[in-house]
């Protein structure tokens, strides 16, 4: 028995998901044309020589003799609705996972990387644009930090080798941009909601 690792299951889950609308859109295909052609079967098998025979004009002979095929048209265009509107769902799996694989780099402190859809569907851009846009600022917000940090080092070392050489006032200097530092990332911490 084969097994299935993480990185497989979004990939299989989605082409399952296909598979459904893709089995959906085939038995209303298949329906609608075994549908029609009971239709037309049963119009033409029904409607003898006899009944168009006392057809009095040219209109009711029209009808007669087209009706199956009217209806089996009007069957067709309600099944060609019916795929038109599930066709796009086949895409939207794939739209989702772009967001779930974002959402696991995310988690993985992954800042780097955005979300690519095309297409036209204008809400799952949007989504896609806000979220490319959050995940932006927190990446500005994280880089602040660490420059912040590289800087809280730097002064501690400059701390340690000016009080080594007991010169106290640029030791009290650098602890003073230690503090204004911290101010700093007081100020990043106040727009980080944890």
């Amino acid at each position: 028995m084969a097994t299935v690792t993480c990185e497989e299951q979004p990939v299989r889950h989605h082409q399952e998901e296909c598979g459904r609308f893709y089995g959906v859109i085939a038995l209303m295909a298949t329906s609608a044309t075994i549908l029609s052609g009971a239709i037309i079967f049963y119009f033409n098998h029904t409607v003898n020589s006899e009944t168009i025979a006392s057809i009095s004009n040219s209109v009711q002979l029209a009808a007669v003799t087209l009706m199956p095929y009217m209806i089996s048209a009007a069957v067709a265009a309600i099944t060609a609705i019916g795929i038109v509107t599930i066709l796009p769902l086949t895409r939207l799996p794939n739209r989702l996972q772009s967001f779930q694989d974002r959402l696991a780099g995310l988690a993985a402190g992954d800042l780097a990387s955005r979300i690519r859809i095309e297409g036209d569907h204008e809400q799952i851009k949007a989504l896609s644009r806000e979220m490319n846009s959050a995940i932006g600022e927190l990446g500005n917000r994280v880089a602040q930090l660490k420059l912040i940090n590289r800087q809280q080092w730097d002064l501690l070392e400059s701390i340690r080798y000016q009080a080594g050489r007991k010169d106290t006032e640029a030791v009290l200097m650098h602890v003073g941009q230690m503090e204004k530092n911290w101010e700093k990332i007081a100020v990043i911490e106040e727009r980080l909601v944890t």
